[in-house]
């Protein structure tokens, strides 16, 4: 399996997980974009990077932060635990600082 169908793979796994919670997912295809998933539910937009290793670059990082000033835009990063998508929430560009983050639950977001 070549990295780009085990990419697609992850994103698939992660807009599988996100529609059983609710939400209304989008895929950016051959994504070489700035998003992979784009979901939606109630008044939450979602904009995810999906990254199988958790690993962001601190460009990809601000950008994806960036991307969010609008309200209830929540910038996401989606990663692998234990074969199933686990979700941080970006809370401050990365800068010279340590990456601010926390752990995001899309069933608990207030929609």
């Amino acid at each position: 399996m070549t990295h780009y169908e085990a990419g697609r793979r992850f994103e698939y796994a992660v807009m599988h997980d996100l529609k059983e919670r609710g939400y209304y997912c989008v895929r950016a295809a051959g994504s070489h974009s700035k998003i992979d998933v784009f979901a939606v539910k109630g008044d939450i937009a979602l904009l995810i990077q999906c990254k199988a290793n958790g690993v962001i670059t601190p460009t990809e990082w601000d950008t994806l932060f960036d991307l969010c000033r609008a309200p209830n835009f929540l910038p996401i990063v989606a990663s692998k635990d234990g074969g199933k998508p686990a979700y941080r929430l970006i809370t401050a560009r990365r800068g010279k600082r340590r990456r601010e983050w926390q752990v995001f639950d899309p069933g608990e977001s207030s929609c």
